[in-house]
């Protein structure tokens, strides 16, 4: 029988990238769970935590799969779809999932995920805005250069900037598949307490306890190294203001959050 693929000439074809093989008495499906943003706030790290459980079946190189922002078409395909749910084999009683931090910021993606995947739990990792706008533009800077690109500035600007509107993207994917199946934590406490949230973010996925590596605990993975571009004040001060109502629309989704983790928004606590 031929495997099922993600429609023709897509990207992910063009790349030849195979789903994994089935072990014997494993099934698939829709992921148990997927993480949905966001970039430079410690995914990877609180990825790598993850696959160590026992009880998640995954490839820590297979985090970013990247396949559900290449589902253009409404209804998506059952095509799309098998090809997507061949991804995700589990033994009975396991999980198994994707962490891919663009797919917050994808206007469109609360209802791809409401289709193909309408069991799923999300999680997201949230930073200060402007510091997530910080490393990306560095990062944007770092790609550009190691693959000799000549993009204009304002493009990554642009992109830095939209991947922190968290308010909007949280609230669009609530509104899809409901509040209580969304586990939006704070990178700042992550950093701060990661034992804690980590046992938290088991519990939201009702899994057992579990201790990863202290080593991994304490080691950040793909933690920026060297100094971040700078940013202008009068921009910093343009960037505060535009993410404001952002920051409070998330407060409300996310009574939780702790705005002294975040100076620049502190004053939106009083």
């Amino acid at each position: 029988m031929t495997e099922p693929r993600p429609g023709p000439a897509s990207k992910a074809d063009r790349r030849g990238r195979q789903a994994p093989a089935i072990p014997e008495g494993a099934s698939i499906g829709p992921p148990d769970f997927i993480g949905v943003g966001v970039h430079k706030a410690g995914t990877t790290w609180w990825w790598a935590l993850l696959v160590g459980h026992p009880l998640i079946d995954g490839v820590p190189r297979r985090k970013e799969l990247h396949l559900l922002d290449r589902m253009k078409a409404s209804p998506v395909p059952r095509s799309q779809r098998d090809w997507y749910e061949r991804q995700f084999p589990r033994l009975p009683g396991h999980l198994a999932g994707e962490w891919t931090p663009r797919y917050q910021a994808l206007p469109r993606m609360p209802e791809v995920i409401r289709e193909v995947a309408p069991e799923a739990k999300l999680l997201s990792i949230v930073r200060d805005p402007v510091e997530r706008y910080r490393s990306g533009l560095n990062q944007w800077h770092a790609e550009n250069r190691r693959r000799s690109r000549q993009r204009d500035e304002k493009a990554g600007k642009r992109e830095a900037r939209m991947r922190g509107f968290y308010g909007r993207q949280i609230a669009r994917l609530a509104e899809a598949v409901g509040r209580d199946r969304i586990l939006v934590l704070q990178y700042e406490q992550c950093a701060r307490d990661p034992a804690g949230q980590f046992a938290r973010t088991l519990e939201f996925l009702e899994l057992p306890p579990y201790e990863p590596d202290p080593r991994l605990v304490r080691t950040r993975v793909n933690e920026t190294v060297g100094a971040k571009r700078t940013v202008p004040s009068k921009d910093e001060q343009a960037l505060i203001e535009e993410y404001e109502p952002e920051v409070l629309e998330l407060k409300e989704l996310m009574p939780d959050l702790d705005l002294s983790l975040w100076p620049r928004f502190s004053h939106l606590d009083r």
